[in-house]
């Protein structure tokens, strides 16, 4: 947030998911920013990828009980869903009040609301939440959310807007807004706590300078594909331009982010 104080970013709307760290780092964004009065729109559809069976369970736990091979099918690649939560599970979000409320755009399942309404001895309805999900899956929920929703109400009408959302979430976005193959998505990290500035123009990302070297663009892991996300900020005669964006140099003799 102060970084982004720094540059004059003015946020003018929120989009996060409904997961506590989500909603809590768009808070801390927007405090520095004095604007915890913006309007923040929370949408399942911004959840992190769910791992089905695997929630919960540490990485060096996965690896140790199916192996490096298939722990790593299962996280970076596309089309690979991970064992699915049983519906009767903790793990399964159906099981959770708030998407039992809250969530009304999704199909019903007649299977699973027989089998509530016999164990509860009421008609419910219940909703086809997902049990588990590969990347492909992930994105098939917030793509269209971004185009359907976020865009139309902020973008197109020249408002900047903050998407605070987990890692896979941003992923599967970044697939469709920075045109990256299929083939390579998987060697693209996203650091924890950077934001990233999208250009709409060049379809590409930006990096705020925060004064302190090396640059972002080195100092972060963005993987081995990183360049597939940056390489578009090009000029006119197609060099590639810095991605990142300047702070003044009073700010950085004298900003406390160095510090």
């Amino acid at each position: 947030g102060a970084l982004l104080a720094a540059h004059g970013v003015e946020v003018d709307a929120v989009y996060t998911s409904w997961l506590t760290r989500a909603i809590t780092t768009a808070w801390l964004v927007l405090a520095p920013l004095d604007s915890l009065w913006v309007s923040i729109h929370k949408s399942w559809r911004l959840n992190e990828r769910m791992y089905g069976a695997l929630t919960g369970l540490s990485k060096k736990m996965i690896a140790q009980r199916h192996g490096e091979a298939q722990f790593r099918k299962w996280r970076r690649g596309f089309a690979e869903r991970p064992p699915p939560a049983s519906p009767f599970s903790s793990k399964y979000p159906g099981n959770d009040e708030r998407y039992v409320k809250y969530v009304h755009d999704l199909p019903i399942s007649l299977r699973q609301s027989f089998i509530r309404s016999l164990g509860h001895g009421k008609i419910e309805l219940h909703h086809k939440l997902p049990r588990t999900e590969s990347l492909k899956d992930c994105l098939q929920r917030t793509i269209p959310y971004y185009r359907d929703t976020i865009l139309p109400q902020t973008v197109a009408q020249n408002r900047t807007v903050l998407i605070s959302s987990s890692e896979n979430a941003i992923r599967g976005l970044l697939m469709d807004l920075c045109d990256v193959p299929r083939d390579v998505i998987s060697d693209i990290e996203i650091p924890t706590g950077v934001p990233l500035v999208y250009d709409l123009e060049s379809r590409c990302l930006h990096l705020f300078d925060d004064g302190i070297l090396p640059k972002p663009r080195d100092r972060y892991d963005f993987g081995a594909a990183a360049d597939v996300i940056f390489r578009p900020c090009d000029d006119e005669e197609g060099c590639p331009v810095d991605p990142h964006l300047y702070l003044d140099d009073a700010f950085c003799e004298d900003s406390e982010l160095d510090r």
